[in-house]
């Protein structure tokens, strides 16, 4: 007959020895362990039918060491039998521990009893038994149950704590995690005990703290520290940490104090993204400035130096010497006249003439003109999803010309230029690529080349006005391509941005928004040409950006930092006969009255008042239905300066 094979589990010797003699005696197969770290290890190799645990024992206790075995599928046979000494103390939920028999610890003579009859339990099949054997004769000790109490309300707080904590051996490994270092790890507690953290790190972080664990003294013992500048990249995460060593009996482990910052380094960079597109924008509206003003006289120019040389090269057919300098000169003037038109693209004055386009045959005929005489290979994919866009086919054609002239001069005449489309929901969109989209469906075209790419350095300049990475001059471009690209874009609510490494080509992505037919605000009545908005936002820094938006977009904005703020602002402005013409409320406040009440209530001072909801929670029943909440539109966070542009356009448009 088979042996039986008994895995027992206590921190006190003498325990080990008295169980494994009564269970030899039986016929079993013992093997022990002094805690249950070294346990778990023992499981795969020894492979037991029956643990006998105890309760209280360090590195990994006894409770943690049933759930590991019945959260793990190829464990769940194991008979599992504890063994407790405070038993009577801490009324042990035979349930929540999901053993299969529980005893009290006493006399060594009662305690043989018991472990028969759990033996004789497992023979018959018999599993799950909730009462707590030998519980008669034994005396509850006070100090004890004091004890187990305080130990019960600190295991309370931290599985409640915001911060992840966790304990690791001398080597690394996991003893124990809170409920909130699981969440940041995305794994339950049996798979994280017994790992070795560094195990969940990269291969450069992995390696910094092996080297420090190695280096670990009792006599110099550093801590690890990742702080806010320098965070932790743990899986998708983004964490400061604290690991603390200490000593204890002779041996090191180390209490590790996690905290996610995941949201607030991507709200950073979602800001400095902002500041970098307003900065772009600025610079935009400066060329646009210019461009107002001189295209008009640099035509009227241009016309009249135009016509005196097309004049003296009728009059002087018998010089060709005289000829060929008045072509050369004509010459330079026609791209002077394209250099100019060029510049009213970013003329305030210039509108996008929009018509539906169906811009995938328009690429591929302006990629078909480009490649034309060359040896290029060319690759065009496509959805069938791919809906008509809203745009100025004449500009769109300058975009495509513009990037498809790049990308042939990278490659060269025997390179290679993908072109891919397709459809793309916006939300999803900005949640990949960081961008500031709006909700609803996007065109996307991704034009590649296999050139020799660009520098990550210089990334953030090649829409700067000028900059070029080619030679100046009239032949090799004046560093407005992809200038004029991105106003033009821009111009039409879309989006451009461009991935990159040297070595390894170009991509240009291209996002054109499909037509939405939204028509949020009402009437205005405003006393001046200026907007006064009223912007309500418990985070400042939301509060900063959103005032920059605006204010760039010629606003007159005041702030509020809570719901009952933005109310008394509101009531106040009435009374001074200085209504606001918009107010942007966030629907939620920490800590104060949110943007639902507070609309209800500055609607109840002005039933006309143009609200606007604002919130990250694109699922939130206001957002979904605002016109039940009585406001007349919504901007889901992050929203672009597009999208506040389209509002205070439909503001501008009640007012006539």
């Amino acid at each position: 007959m088979k042996k039986l094979k008994v895995l027992v589990v206590d921190n006190s010797p003498v325990v080990l020895k008295i169980l494994s003699v009564i269970l030899e005696q039986e016929g079993c197969e013992v093997c022990t362990a002094d805690n249950g770290l070294l346990a778990l290890d023992m499981v795969p190799q020894f492979k037991p039918d029956i643990i006998f645990t105890d309760l209280v024992m360090p590195k990994i206790d006894g409770a943690k060491l049933c759930r590991v075995i019945r959260s793990t599928p190829r464990y769940r046979h194991i008979f599992l039998v504890v063994l407790s000494g405070i038993a009577l103390e801490d009324g042990m939920n035979v349930q929540e521990l999901e053993a299969d028999v529980c005893i009290a610890k006493g006399p060594a003579s009662i305690m043989r009893q018991y472990i028969l009859d759990a033996l004789a339990q497992y023979h018959r099949g018999e599993r799950h038994d909730r009462d707590v054997k030998g519980l008669d004769g034994l005396h509850a000790r006070e100090v004890t149950r004091e004890l187990l109490m305080a130990k019960r309300h600190n295991e309370i707080i931290l599985d409640r704590m915001s911060e992840g904590v966790v304990e690791l051996d001398g080597s690394g490994r996991v003893l124990m995690a809170n409920r909130a270092m699981l969440e940041i790890l995305g794994q339950p507690e049996a798979r994280v005990l017994t790992c070795r953290f560094p195990e969940y790190l990269s291969a450069d972080e992995g390696k910094r703290m092996e080297d420090w664990l190695e280096a670990l003294d009792k006599d110099d013992l550093q801590p690890l520290v990742y702080d806010d500048d320098t965070p932790l990249h743990l899986l998708d995460r983004q964490v400061t940490v604290n690991l603390v060593p200490l000593v204890e009996e002779d041996q090191i482990f180390i209490i590790g104090i996690f905290r996610d910052i995941t949201e607030r380094k991507l709200a950073q960079e979602r800001q400095q993204q902002l500041e970098r597109e307003l900065q772009r924008i600025q610079k935009l509206d400066a060329m646009s400035m210019m461009a107002s003003g001189i295209a008009h006289d640099f035509n009227n120019l241009l016309a009249i130096i135009n016509g005196n040389v097309e004049m003296a090269l009728l009059c002087c057919k018998e010089s060709p010497k005289m000829v060929e300098l008045l072509k050369e000169a004509d010459k330079a003037l026609q791209h002077t006249t394209a250099l100019i038109r060029q510049f009213t693209t970013f003329s305030d004055n210039y509108l996008p003439s929009r018509s539906q386009v169906d811009i995938r045959a328009l690429l591929a005929d302006v990629l078909e003109r480009t490649v034309q005489g060359t040896d290029v290979r060319t690759v065009f994919e496509a959805t069938d999803d791919l809906e008509p866009v809203d745009v100025d086919s004449a500009q769109i054609v300058l975009v495509f010309s513009n990037i498809l002239q790049n990308a042939l001069e990278a490659v060269g005449h025997d390179g290679e230029i993908t072109i891919r489309m397709d459809s793309v929901d916006g939300g999803r969109e900005g949640e990949k690529t960081g961008l500031l989209f709006r909700q609803g469906p996007y065109t996307h075209v991704a034009i590649t080349d296999n050139g020799p790419g660009i520098d990550p350095e210089l990334l953030d300049r090649v829409f700067d006005p000028y900059f070029s990475t080619k030679q100046k001059g009239v032949q090799k471009g004046m560093g407005l391509g992809l200038t004029i690209v991105h106003a033009i874009v821009k111009k039409h609510g879309g989006f451009v941005r461009i991935e990159s490494e040297p070595g390894r080509g170009c991509t240009v992505h291209l996002y054109f928004p499909l037509a939405s037919g939204q028509n949020l605000v009402q009437t205005c009545s405003p006393d001046d040409n200026t907007i006064r908005a009223l912007i309500m936002d418990d985070d400042e820094m939301m509060r900063i950006v959103s005032s920059k938006m605006f204010s760039h977009l010629g606003c007159s904005v005041e702030l509020a930092e809570n719901g009952e703020q933005a109310v008394r602002l509101y009531e106040q402005a009435l009374e001074e006969n200085s209504p606001f013409h918009l107010v942007v409320l966030d629907l939620r406040v920490a800590g104060g009255m949110g943007g639902r009440e507070a609309a209800s209530q500055i609607r109840s001072l002005d039933p006309d008042a143009n609200m606007i909801a604002a919130s990250g929670d694109s699922a939130d029943q206001v957002i979904l239905n605002p016109g039940a909440y009585h406001f007349k539109g919504t901007l889901v966070k992050p929203y672009s300066i597009d999208m506040v542009k389209d509002i205070l356009q439909q503001v501008e448009r009640g007012r006539v």
